[in-house]
This record gives structure tokens, C-alpha cells and sequence, in this order.
């Protein structure tokens, strides 16, 4: 039977949330009635080109009663996806604003005005450290946890079951490895329910396999040679594009080296998508893709269009194809007794000088090089290719960042309306 399921979206951002629990309630067969909440205009903006028909409101949470937006019983679903920066870890030990963490607090707030049946939190799994802060700006490890054990007992004593786990948004068909918090409560003596995941690393146990960052990519966006840019780029990422070299030879890869990354192929998820300039990401072109490089004596780069060289039997010939790296983060120089070597100038004016040697004679390979722009990192946190995102790109970019997964969304509106952790017999092509 048909209803109207009534959600309102905390800290909804530029709508990921909201698009994924829309989606969601549409797949059972209900009619969304949708309210979207954030304090920042572009946010809101984006919000409204996207989805219309919601009631949005530009305003901060504390300045709200929920009493005047909702009638009693009235709330089905309340997300709430509370700032995150003071919890993070990417903070790298900066002094803690305590008023921003205390934003949490709200969801509280709610829950108790307004009794929704379900209620879904979210946010980086170093939520489950909060706890208070010392003299010094930094948490008392001691307390560690403290008060987010208290937030939940809080939500239990009005009434509510409450459970969390840590999810990746790869595991819900998003092409992104950003590993979030969940926290979910219910009330009226309903479960919690956690949807099963539809994809895996490699199509493990029957699943579907991740969705690789190739596919998010322009492959037809211009880009600029490390060779001849008029800012050089700098050494830590020129040591990441050799490093990428080195690593999988000139097939594709991603180099994530922001808060601990590493070096990863394309054809595996983007990591996490920060809100930082220029995205964190940018992509490099070796400009013989696409070629066939025989690696045995006498052999000689060749279009793909022509017949493969004589495979040898240590298999050595490689397809030269576009890269990923991480475009910030710390490193240190690379060896130069290295296949691909690094020739580097001065501190702060590197180059990457990848040469291959075949049969006595050395090829120098130029590379392209370019920021991943907001439209391949929104396909990345599964917003959908005709989804508007207003803004500069400075603007867009962090929207995108913050932005919760689209896919991820459905599957936990799914699982947690539906009370069915099967979300696959809802899916379908045009579900993606």
C-alpha cells in the first residue's frame, strides 16, 4: 500500500542524503515529503535546483524548534549527518573546537520533540572517540569515548534501540572507498536493520564487484605536461607519480597518499573524496596512450591498432594507459636505481623523468597531468551525471566532499524502511 513517508534531512548539504532515501522511499512503491536543513545558501542552492519540491530551509539547527516544522508523530525518518572536522582524524592533531563537535547534539533534540520511528546518523568512525577536551584544545585520552556513550544513552532513555557499525560506501555500488560511521535508532520496539552489501573487493562471495574510479573519469579533458607547466609541480607530487610508475608500470593507478593512503590501481574505487581545493586528486597521461610497449629485446612502442609484439615468455609488454595521484599529503625523494628513474633539480623544482630501456636505447615518456575536476569527483560520491551543483568550483568541490554517498543512502533508507536487509530485489539498471 502506497504512503507518504516524511524525512527530514539534517545537515543535508548538497543532497546526496536526500537523493539516495528519496530513491529509496520510491522503490516501495511510497511518495517522499522531504525537508532539507543547512545553515550555508550554496548548500541550499544546490539542494533546490535537484529537488524542487522539498521545503528547504537556510538557517542553523539551534535557531529551529522542531515543533513548528512537524506535527506530533508526524516524522517517519530523521537523518542527520552533524560537521565532522573536529572528530576526523585528517585534523592532524590541530586544537578541537568543542561547539562544533556539539553539533550532535541536536539529533537529541529532535528525537525528543518528535519521536521519528527511525533515525539515521552519520559520520567519520572517530565520532565514537568523542569525549571531552583539556586545557590544551586536544581530547583527555582517558575519557576517550565518553561522551558519545552518553549521546546514545541519551537517545535510549527517551525510547530508542541504538546501534552503529562503520560502512564503505564500495560495499553499496558508489565508486568511492570512503569508510563512514552509522548510527541507527528505533523506537516502538521495531529493529535495527542493516542492508546487506551488493558489492565486494574483487566480486568476493557472489557479489557484484566494486565500481572501478575509471569510471568516473573524463578521459577527454585537455592536460598539461610535467615537462613544460609554468609552475612546476611540486617534488611530493612528482614523487607520486613515479612512485605510481614504478608501482604498476604504465597501467592505470591511483595514488592516495593524503592521511595514510597508498598507491592504488583505477580499476579499484576512488578513496575518500575530501572537501579540500581542487579535490585531492589529479590525473596523469603518459602521452603514448594508447601503446603497446614490448619490453624484450628490439622491440618498439606501437599503436594498439597494430598486431601485439611477440609475447615473450615473461610476458613483458605493457599497455601505457592514464594514472591517478593524490595531488597533496607528505613524501620523501625515490631511489633513481629504480626501471623508472627520478631525476630531480633543486628542493620544490622536481621532474619525473620515467625512461624505459630497450635493448641498449633509452625512451624518455612525457606525462599529462590535471586536477580531477567537481563533475568526476561528484560521479564518484554517486551523485548522478545530471545532478547541478552550483557554486564555484572552490564551492562545488567542498560540497562534494561532504557530501554522504548517494547509493550508501539508499541502501540504509532502504533496509531501515522496508525493515529488509535484501536490498538488491529493489535494484535494477535504472537504479544505478
Amino acid at each position: 500500500m502506497s504512503k507518504v513517508i516524511t524525512i527530514a534531512d539534517l545537515f543535508c548539504g548538497a543532497g546526496g542524503t536526500s537523493t539516495g532515501a528519496v530513491e529509496a522511499v520510491e522503490m516501495l512503491g511510497h511518495t517522499a515529503n522531504l525537508t532539507a536543513v543547512n545553515h550555508w545558501t550554496i548548500a541550499i542552492a544546490t539542494h533546490t535546483a535537484n529537488h524542487p519540491n522539498a521545503r528547504h530551509l537556510c538557517a542553523s539547527l539551534d535557531s529551529l524548534n522542531p515543533r513548528d516544522l512537524f506535527k506530533d508523530g508526524e516524522l517517519d525518518l530523521l537523518w542527520a549527518s552533524p560537521e565532522c572536522t573536529h572528530h576526523s582524524v585528517a585534523r592532524g592533531g590541530k586544537p578541537i573546537n568543542d561547539q562544533s563537535r556539539a553539533t550532535a547534539w541536536c539529533v537529541a533534540r529532535w528525537a525528543e520533540a518528535l519521536r521519528p520511528t527511525h533515525i539515521i546518523v552519520e559520520n567519520v568512525p572517530e565520532f565514537l572517540t568523542w569525549g571531552p577536551i583539556g586545557s590544551d584544545g586536544r581530547p583527555i585520552a582517558s575519557r576517550k569515548g565518553a561522551i558519545f556513550r552518553k549521546w546514545c544513552e541519551t537517545l535510549e532513555t527517551i525510547g530508542y534501540r541504538v546501534e552503529h557499525r562503520i560502512l564503505v560506501a564500495a560495499d553499496y555500488g558508489d565508486p568511492t572507498t570512503r569508510r563512514r560511521l552509522f548510527v541507527q535508532a528505533v523506537r516502538d520496539g521495531r529493529r535495527v536493520v542493516w542492508p546487506d552489501a551488493t558489492h565486494a573487493a574483487n566480486g568476493a562471495d557472489g557479489r557484484k564487484p566494486w565500481t572501478p574510479a575509471r569510471d568516473i573519469i573524463d578521459w577527454n579533458l585537455p592536460s598539461e605536461s610535467i615537462y613544460t607547466r609554468k609552475r612546476p609541480l611540486k617534488p611530493n607530487t612528482l614523487r607520486r607519480i613515479e612512485e605510481g610508475l614504478r608501482r604498476f608500470g604504465f597501467a592505470p593507478s591511483i595514488i592516495a597518499m593524503e592521511h595514510g593512503g597508498g598507491v592504488k590501481s583505477v580499476d579499484k574505487p576512488l578513496p575518500t573524496v575530501t572537501c579540500s581545493k581542487g579535490g585531492s586528486f589529479g590525473v596523469a597521461m603518459p602521452i603514448l596512450e594508447p601503446m603497446l610497449l614490448g619490453q624484450q629485446s628490439g622491440a618498439t612502442a606501437r599503436p594498439v591498432s597494430q598486431p601485439s609484439p611477440t609475447v615473450a615468455t615473461a610476458g613483458a609488454i605493457r599497455l601505457i594507459e592514464p594514472f591517478l595521484v593524490e595531488y597533496y599529503g607528505n613524501g620523501g625523494a625515490s631511489s633513481v636505481d629504480k626501471p623508472l628513474k627520478t631525476v630531480t633539480t633543486k628542493e620544490r623544482h622536481g621532474l619525473v623523468m620515467p625512461v624505459v630501456e630497450v635493448d641498449g636505447e633509452r625512451y624518455l615518456l612525457d606525462i599529462r597531468f590535471r586536477m580531477l575536476q567537481p563533475r568526476e569527483l561528484a560521479l564518484a560520491q554517486g551523485f548522478r551525471r545530471d545532478y547541478t551543483i552550483t557554486g564555484t568550483k572552490t564551492e562545488q568541490t567542498r560540497q562534494i566532499g561532504n557530501a554522504v554517498p548517494r547509493r550508501l543512502a539508499r541502501a540504509l533508507v532502504l533496509a531501515a524502511i522496508s525493515q529488509n536487509p535484501d536490498i538488491s530485489k529493489h535494484l535494477n539498471d535504472t537504479h544505478s
